[in-house]
């Protein structure tokens, strides 16, 4: 049941990747990089503030709803903590844009990015309350009621981009402009979002928390606090330097590639969402045999999932990109750099997760540290030409690209090795063998490619994708690195009946 579940979310992410694909296209072509860069930017800015409506309080609810706390209690709990929190990150954003432009005499590049600044607040409070829906459906293990609110609101947010960019963006004179439309739509559908989830917690019954419930929540979150405010950084920091030193135009190439990548690691975050609540009944129940086991099985069939993925982006780079705008080929390489950093960080998560799991989150937050002085260090060392008259590489986005691609392979490296101290192993030795079949289909289809295929046509990138993973496939089978029982159970997984009675019974109840 628990592969079914996760398939499921995997299913939600090619959905909404494919629905926000065609919007990004719509947008990207008839908008252009600059005015997605300012949103992006704003976003980023804004986001930079983020850990604020958050603060690890959506782990710590995962952790206690799951270990058996009091669900009414629970609930309650954390969303007064929420409620409290959003107050919180309103006064400090609002007050600081305001002592930023009139006591440092700060001003944004164009007028249309404090615009989207301001309009994007709300985006983010909604935003905060969707997180407290799923956080709680996730301790449940709700695959389907996760996912049905998320499609919807997918489908119709990027319906409102291609209409808009299609009718409004491409008669504007001036398109930044059309930076504000997307804003607009980002509030809008996430309101729409925030009250799907409201009609599927309607039953809920709220109970007068106690000083001990707060502890509790507070107690495991602090911890988790520094890796979310680090982490909220990290994410946002690349865009602000690139628009610093190079303007919204990078940041639109390297967030419309970062878009692109995105839906490798929300399936990768998909395949683990409900490791967390299961490893956590695990670990605490001392079931020590099947707690390993999960974990390296999770690795395994995320990579199965995911690499023949990760092939296809790095030799196809510039036909994929350039499926959106031409305008992006000169960024292919930081989709061939962000691809590759995706598998490491996918096959990575489940040993992540352990730390939260065993109730350690201090050794995440060391590793967020890590990780943010990693990326800024080489962020200000990669990104920019010149600084403090420093001749530099002035690589824009692929810097950026670079920054966190190290930083991945630091950390995985680091808790590979602390995994290993406390649990005695370090990973699925089944990986290196279908990162083999991986380089050994590369190179199959590498030369099929030089044959000279068509490789632009959206149908013929399609087309490729099902002959790598074919080949992949193949390979591995034919090697026994994918065994028969992988087999049985990617196609019980896979039933389509199956998938849908288990839909049905969980939206009923």
């Amino acid at each position: 049941m628990l592969g079914r579940k996760s398939l499921l979310l995997v299913v939600q992410n090619l959905i909404t990747g494919l629905i926000g694909y065609i919007g990004l296209l719509y947008v990207l072509r008839y908008a252009g990089l600059e005015p997605y860069g300012e949103l992006q930017f704003s976003i980023s800015f804004l986001g930079l503030f983020s850990f604020i409506l958050d603060l690890g309080f959506s782990t710590a609810n995962i952790k206690r709803i799951s270990e058996g706390m009091d669900f009414e209690a629970a609930i309650t709990t954390y969303f007064i903590i929420k409620v409290v929190l959003a107050i919180v990150f309103v006064a400090i954003v609002v007050s600081s844009i305001e002592f930023w432009e009139i006591f440092l005499g700060g001003h944004f590049q164009t007028p249309f990015e404090e615009y989207d600044f301001f309009i994007l607040i709300p985006y983010y409070i909604l935003q905060s309350f969707v997180v407290y829906y799923q956080s709680i459906f996730n301790a449940l293990t709700k695959a389907a009621i996760i996912s049905v609110p998320r499609i919807i609101e997918a489908t119709f947010r990027n319906l409102m981009y291609i209409i808009t960019s299609y009718y409004i963006a491409r008669s504007l004179i001036l398109k930044n402009e059309y930076s504000l439309i997307m804003a607009l739509i980002m509030v809008i559908t996430y309101s729409i979002y925030v009250l799907m989830f409201m009609y599927y917690g309607r039953d809920w019954k709220f109970k007068r928390p106690t000083m001990d419930d707060f502890r509790k929540y507070y107690k495991f979150a602090m911890p988790v606090s520094i890796s979310v405010i680090l982490g909220a950084i990290s994410a946002n920091i690349n865009n602000v330097i690139i628009q610093y030193f190079w303007g919204p135009y990078y940041v639109g190439a390297y967030s419309g590639i970062l878009t692109i990548v995105a839906f490798v690691n929300s399936t990768a975050g998909s395949l683990v969402a409900f490791l967390y609540p299961t490893m956590s009944s695990l670990h605490a129940n001392n079931k020590k045999s099947e707690y390993s086991d999960l974990i390296l099985s999770a690795e395994k069939y995320i990579s199965i999932a995911i690499l023949p993925l990760i092939i296809f982006m790095v030799i196809f780079s510039k036909q994929i990109v350039n499926l959106w705008t031409a305008q992006l080929i000169a960024f292919s390489s930081i989709l061939v750099v962000l691809s590759i950093m995706a598998y490491v960080n996918s096959i990575n998560s489940p040993y992540s997760t352990h730390f939260n799991a065993v109730g350690n989150p201090k050794f995440l937050m060391y590793m967020s540290i890590i990780s943010f002085f990693i990326i800024f260090f080489l962020d200000i060392i990669l990104i920019p030409r010149k600084f403090f008259n420093v001749q530099l590489f002035g690589l824009s986005g692929l810097g950026a690209a670079i920054a966190n691609f190290v930083s991945a392979l630091i950390i995985m490296a680091i808790i590979r090795i602390f995994i290993f101290r406390e649990e005695r192993f370090i990973g699925n030795k089944n990986i290196l063998y279908q990162v083999g079949s991986g380089v050994v289909t590369g190179i199959i289809v590498f030369y099929l490619k030089s044959l000279r295929f068509p490789t632009y046509p959206w149908w013929a990138l399609l087309i490729w994708l099902i002959i790598i993973y074919v080949i992949f496939f193949i390979i591995s089978i034919s090697l026994k690195i994918i065994k028969k029982e992988d087999i049985i159970y990617i196609i019980d997984i896979l039933h389509p009946a199956k998938m849908i009675k288990y839909i049905k019974e969980e939206l009923k109840k």
